[in-house]
């Protein structure tokens, strides 16, 4: 595959469309089962831990992040930011909810949620990241 050299209309074009693509404001997620837990990594670099809540209510983790937008930058090419998102995970009922974690490295957020036998209903809790 070759270089393609971009000419000046067409890289406004390209930066036009860019400037509407939204894909980064949506953090990519992994998934992971195994015997004992599950396991979602969430890739939220450029947040702090402070931005970001965690909670779990009727068998839902729902995450957030907050981001403040700058409105006064005028960016000539944008290929990432930093947007607020609410990303939400069914979990089925048989974790254990007094012991999930959340750990945050290098950009990336790992909840731990431990499966666990019986299935009673859960109070809303809310998760410290470590």
């Amino acid at each position: 595959m070759g270089y393609h050299a971009l000419s000046g209309s067409t890289l406004n074009h390209f930066l036009k469309d860019l400037e509407n693509e939204s894909y980064f404001a949506f953090p990519q997620a992994n998934v992971i089962e195994d015997n004992e837990s599950y396991k979602i990594e969430l890739s939220v670099a450029g947040f702090s831990k402070e931005q970001i809540g965690i909670q779990y209510h009727d068998n839902l983790l729902i995450i957030k992040g907050t981001a403040e937008e700058k409105k006064d930058e005028k960016y000539l090419s944008r290929e990432f930011g930093l947007k607020s998102f609410v990303r939400r995970f069914s979990i089925p009922k048989t974790v254990d909810t007094d012991l999930i974690t959340a750990a945050f490295l290098n950009g990336i957020l790992t909840i731990t949620i431990p499966k666990q036998a019986d299935e009673k209903e859960k109070e809303l809790k809310d998760i410290m990241i470590n």
